[in-house]
């Protein structure tokens, strides 16, 4: 892949996940809701008193990745083509057990310096799946559907219906929300920043990097 494509996925968040310490155990009512949990008498939805977040596990993280982007499973990521990134190449920096190889029957306690990199190659390689199989197919098109693309390789209305859609989607797939219009200002700016890259194929590189921002976020490996 091009190094000018490569620095502009710098952009996901995944990198919060580096040294990320493990869950502190929970107390015997830590599935008991304090009496103001949920909405206050304002209807504005009250911060969580408990905000312990949870790194996805390999499996998790697959399916996930899976059902954001309607692929099978083992489509998501495979090394070389036939190994599962998740599931037996990365299984550990991901946070899951390998018993049988290296002996090693607990999660590590924290996370691994390589783990925000294998986060990135994962959400890499499922944006790259999945656009090369909405640009193959349209009639069968899960994400981006109706993207028009010029002479060049360019979005043909980065401003359109269709742009805005796919960002939408993207969003209520992997995010289970409706993005922000600043978070559809940032992907549709996008565009413009790799077209000025020189890339010969700007549309479909925007497809994998918006897809790859949303899949890759902190939002989206956390729950």
């Amino acid at each position: 892949m091009r190094p000018d494509f490569l620095r502009v996925l710098v952009l996901s968040s995944a990198c919060v996940l580096s040294a990320c310490p493990a869950p502190a155990p929970s107390g015997p009512d830590a599935g008991t809701p304090p009496p103001d949990a949920g909405t206050g008498s304002s209807g504005e939805v009250a911060p969580s008193s408990r905000n312990n977040l949870r790194f996805k596990n390999p499996e998790q993280l697959t399916a996930h990745f899976a059902s954001a982007l309607s692929l099978p499973p083992e489509q998501v990521c495979n090394e070389l083509g036939q190994y599962p990134c998740t599931t037996y190449v990365h299984t550990v920096a991901l946070g899951g057990v390998e018993p049988y190889g290296v002996g090693l029957y607990e999660p590590l306690t924290s996370s691994g310096v390589t783990t925000p990199i294998v986060i990135d190659r994962v959400a890499l390689a499922a944006c790259v799946r999945r656009v090369s199989l909405d640009i193959a197919t349209p009639g069968e098109t899960s994400v981006f559907k109706g993207i028009e693309l010029d002479a060049q390789g360019r979005l043909a209305n980065r401003e359109g219906a269709p742009v805005r859609d796919a960002i939408t989607s993207l969003y209520q797939r992997a995010l289970l929300r409706d993005p922000t219009d600043t978070e559809v200002g940032t992907l549709s700016q996008l565009a413009t920043e790799l077209e000025s890259k020189g890339t010969q194929t700007p549309g479909r590189d925007w497809m994998i990097a918006s897809c790859f921002v949303v899949l890759s976020s902190a939002e989206s490996v956390f729950f």
